[in-house]
């Protein structure tokens, strides 16, 4: 099978997403789509996968020459052509193997549905990609990883001959992407056509066959891997030679301690981990990077601390700017001086049909608006100011946000975290699904706010990047402390060795 896209040409208000992109895909080989955010990748496969349906651009798609129009995903997914979104769409209250066969659901000879037969042919594919979870328990309950294994496993059970897997790993341990890529290995073989789409250097140099950059929403060039670098790559992605993702640490004086863990234990009702007993500080400027495997309960942690309305305390306490503290919800931890930016942007971050500066804005408006109208003209500017601090790429400020590449999205959303004058800012995978330019801008934007004396507690699943940016770096697992690193103790060997518990070392003042 060949798979081409020909004169591809793709119109958002007052911008050109894509503008007359050629794609060809082949049977038995993974092709890697590249690109910054903002480039087209995801509008691109959206077009090939019926997301956005025929008519919405101009262009061609062949299937072994042979012209198609998808006019939904269905009509797509009917002609062998599955997407991975790397913004998941799930039921949160439907049970794993409902969400797995949605619209296809097994049928007694009664016509109900076949529940037992549901659930065996769920927990088959469950099985293939190593998903950690039952058939029969709710997709809401489940961390965001395990829910992108059972959104790849719907697609491979569609039996789909071209799959397009968008940032499928940003959510996975290294142990879960290596079963990923071995699953990809092995359909390659089966004579399945896949599209990789992802921002991390070693993943497309390790599964991809071919390469496909593009830049500006252009076809930049096609080349199979073995014929260029890293390097290489990134010129071509940025159009520069970009030396060193990782900006050197600045120099800092630390100051009193911001917040304080002293034999904290709690946990959250929808999640079977307990917290704890966790004793750490975070001081004034220091940047303090928490590590861990897929539910270690790292997400679990800062959700309590941060207000978390579900969230039961077990004991031990917390004490803020040298007070202790309960927060019982949100907006009472940003009045404080806590910021928190989730890795769940989709879920929990993002106003989709709302503008961008609602979406930059509203947090420092819950803490210190008072008034009966809203300065619009303020908001503007102040939206304008903290945008192009973070090289946002839009059209308007007044487009909702839902139009913008899931990077820019984010750089929205650390805007508005900025915004708040938070003593310390929570993030929480904050270059999820970001591409290597807009990775390092957001790396010199987090060490400028630690200049400036504000406490960073960063969550990372990448190592290299919490070892470049961490003063300290904590290692969890099961909800519990396994020790905490200086920067002089790090690497990568004895920070996993933490995380799958084959050492533990004291935790450091």
């Amino acid at each position: 099978m060949i798979v081409e896209l020909k004169g591809v040409t793709k119109l958002f208000p007052g911008v050109k997403a894509l503008d007359n992109v050629d794609l060809t895909i082949r049977s038995g080989e993974i092709l890697g789509l590249i690109g910054e955010n903002g480039a087209g990748k995801s509008t691109l496969m959206k077009i090939l996968s019926g997301v956005y349906a025929n008519g919405t651009y101009e262009g061609q798609i062949t299937i072994d020459g042979t012209p198609v129009a998808f006019s939904s995903p269905s009509d797509a997914e009917s002609h062998g052509v599955a997407i991975i979104h790397q913004e998941l769409s799930t039921f949160p209250d439907l049970t794993v193997a409902e969400n797995l066969f949605v619209g296809h659901w097994p049928k007694a000879a009664s016509g109900m549905v076949d529940w037992q037969r549901l659930n065996q042919m769920a927990q088959t594919w469950l099985d293939t990609v190593g998903a950690p979870c039952r058939a029969d328990e709710k997709i809401g309950d489940l961390s965001i990883g395990t829910q992108q294994l059972i959104e790849i496993a719907k697609a491979l059970s569609r039996q789909s001959k071209v799959l397009i897997l968008d940032e499928p790993t940003s959510s996975l341990t290294p142990t879960e992407s290596a079963k990923l890529f071995q699953l990809l290995r092995d359909l390659r073989l089966q004579g399945k056509a896949m599209v990789y789409i992802s921002h991390k250097m070693e993943e497309i140099f390790a599964l991809c066959d071919r390469l496909t950059v593009l830049r500006d929403g252009q076809t930049v060039c096609s080349f199979m891997t073995t014929e260029t670098n890293p390097d290489g790559l990134i010129e071509h992605m940025v159009g520069r030679a970009i030396q060193n993702i990782y900006p050197p640490a600045p120099k800092r004086k630390f100051g009193n301690p911001i917040l304080e863990l002293n034999e904290y234990r709690a946990r959250l009702p929808e999640r079977a981990i307990v917290l704890g007993p966790l004793s750490f500080q975070i001081r004034a400027g220091e940047i303090f990077g928490i590590g861990g495997l897929l539910g270690a309960g790292r997400t679990e942690l800062v959700k309590a601390i941060f207000g978390d309305e579900t969230a039961e305390q077990l004991g031990g306490e917390v004490r803020f700017l040298d007070e202790v503290v309960k927060f019982l919800t949100p907006q009472a931890a940003l009045r404080r001086g806590l910021s928190y930016v989730s890795e769940d942007r989709k879920g929990e971050s993002i106003l989709p049909e709302r503008s961008l500066i609602e979406n930059a804005g509203i947090s420092r408006l819950a803490v210190f608006f008072r008034g009966l109208r809203i300065n619009h003209t303020g908001e503007t500017e102040r939206a304008r100011t903290r945008l192009g601090e973070l090289s946002t790429k839009h059209s308007s400020l007044d487009q909702s946000i839902s139009q913008l590449s899931g990077g820019n999205q984010q750089k929205v959303i650390i805007a508005r975290a900025m915004d708040t004058d938070a003593k310390l800012i929570i993030l929480d995978e904050p270059t999820r699904g970001i591409d290597v330019k807009a990775k390092s801008e957001i790396y010199e934007i987090i060490f400028q706010l630690a200049t400036q004396g504000r406490s960073i507690l960063m969550i990372s699943s990448d190592l290299p990047e919490l070892m470049a940016l961490s003063d300290r770096i904590a290692m969890m697992r099961e909800g519990q402390l396994m020790g905490i690193l200086a920067r002089e103790q790090f690497s990568q060997v004895a920070l996993m060795q933490l995380a799958v518990g084959n050492a533990r070392k004291e935790a450091m003042a």
